[in-house]
């Protein structure tokens, strides 16, 4: 379990659970005592009530029954009965025991005895004994007994009420430590918004906005962002040292080889070493402009304008190489992408296309809710077969039998990757030549 919220509130419906449960347990053990406690004293007077009347009886049975009216006593098992035996072998009982007999144990001297006996007609009693002298010196063992069943029922009704008491507190605390949980978590919310508001734009996560726990936390965020911020600038000014500190010897080197080759020396692989140094010198500026500028969502661009200019321009060339182009897609759509760059991505993807179309190249695009799919398709060749991906890899040219340096595909997707887009290349089904899928994040 991963989640922070989950184990918190896990964890606070565990303790819930154990103290509802160790609550409802020592509730109900305590008021199954004090009901216990007060069944014992009822029967203790009732004990007292059947000692008297055996003192008042003088022994004899009837008259012992006559003390004792009440009509529990006088209905066959009705769960109340009481007993009398002496040291002599007599007997006495209630009406309510018919033939039957209690059996209990023999009490102390001077004391009680209380305990559970199995009673008449499969009844579990709870007895009270005790040996007693009446004023003709004679001992008797009086002993009264009521049935549990009343009691056993009230303490199962105590405990079910209790259980689904606690059950619904349980579900309280449970619910409430999921909504202290998301109070607690709140600021760690907070701090992943700001975190992707850096994103956008630069500066300090605001420490006085958060708890002095979390403090220290974005402390030290606020450091690794600098320190971020600073190795990115510093890769990039060393980045544009080095390209330009290449592009004049590169200059230099490419005058000279025309010099040569107007004297008729063959300089061809020279020029085309220099044509795939300055194209990677262009893809790292490319990715150094990604990198800086890319990710940014305050980038808008409209589809409309930049496909128009690019339409123009590229019906011109098609005209020129005797091919057709076309543009589809509905009006109004605007990209999360800087126009140059999206200029410089559709360029060469269309430039490509030229390069090996026979006569027909399409550019389509499509939205959904948040993304646009532009799809670029040509009458070519086509990819080889298990080959396509091996395109957008720096400098890989498939096929060299037309000129170029083979960064057009690699450039572009650098810059859709800095953009968090993505791009697939394939066979289109409807020209028989290559497809690239290009998919932009969709500004609305």
């Amino acid at each position: 379990m991963k989640s922070l919220r989950s184990r918190a509130v896990a964890g606070g419906a565990i303790w819930a659970t154990i103290v509802a449960l160790a609550g409802a347990n020592a509730i109900g053990s305590y008021l199954e005592s004090l009901t216990l406690s007060r069944f014992d004293a009822f029967l203790t007077a009732r004990h007292s009530q059947a000692v008297v009347a055996l003192a008042n009886a003088r022994g004899d049975s009837d008259a012992m029954g006559a003390q004792l009216f009440d009509p529990v006593y006088q209905r066959s098992f009705s769960g109340d009965y009481w007993q009398a035996v002496s040291s002599d072998g007599r007997i006495l009982v209630s009406r309510s025991m018919s033939d039957a007999l209690l059996s209990v144990s023999s009490p102390s001297d001077g004391g009680n005895e209380i305990e559970e006996i199995a009673g008449p007609a499969q009844q579990t009693l709870r007895a009270l004994s005790q040996e007693v002298m009446i004023d003709d010196g004679s001992t008797w063992v009086v002993t009264v007994a009521s049935s549990t069943a009343s009691i056993d029922a009230d303490q199962l009704e105590l405990r079910r009420r209790l259980t689904i008491s606690f059950a619904f507190v349980g579900l309280l605390a449970t619910a409430g430590a999921f909504v202290l949980v998301v109070f607690t978590l709140r600021p760690l919310s907070q701090l992943r918004n700001d975190v992707i508001t850096r994103k956008e734009q630069d500066g300090e996560l605001p420490t006085d906005d958060y708890p002095l726990e979390v403090k220290p936390l974005v402390a030290d965020i606020n450091d690794l962002l600098a320190r971020n911020r600073e190795i990115i600038d510093r890769s990039r000014r060393q980045t544009v040292d080095l390209a330009h500190a290449l592009k004049t010897p590169s200059a230099v080197l490419r005058n000279e080889l025309f010099e040569l080759q107007l004297h008729g020396t063959d300089v061809q692989r020279g020029m085309n070493a220099l044509d795939r140094l300055d194209a990677q010198l262009k893809r790292s500026f490319a990715r150094m402009k990604a990198s800086q500028d890319g990710a940014s969502e305050r980038e808008v661009t409209s589809l409309e304008v930049s496909l128009g200019r690019l339409g123009r321009a590229f019906t011109t060339l098609a005209k020129k190489n005797g091919q057709e182009i076309s543009f589809d897609g509905p009006p109004n759509l605007h990209a999360k992408i800087n126009q140059i760059d999206f200029e410089e991505i559709i360029g060469n993807l269309l430039d490509n296309a030229f390069k090996w179309s026979r006569k027909t190249i399409t550019l389509t695009a499509s939205a959904s809710e948040d993304w646009i799919q532009l799809v670029v398709e040509d009458d070519g060749d086509g990819f080889a077969e298990g080959h396509a991906d091996r395109a957008l890899i720096s400098g890989q040219r498939l096929d060299e039998s037309k000129p170029g340096t083979g960064l057009g595909l690699a450039i572009a997707s650098d810059l859709v990757s800095a953009y968090q887009g993505t791009i697939e290349l394939g066979r289109s089904e409807r020209l028989g030549g290559a497809k690239v899928t290009v998919g932009l994040r969709r500004a609305i």
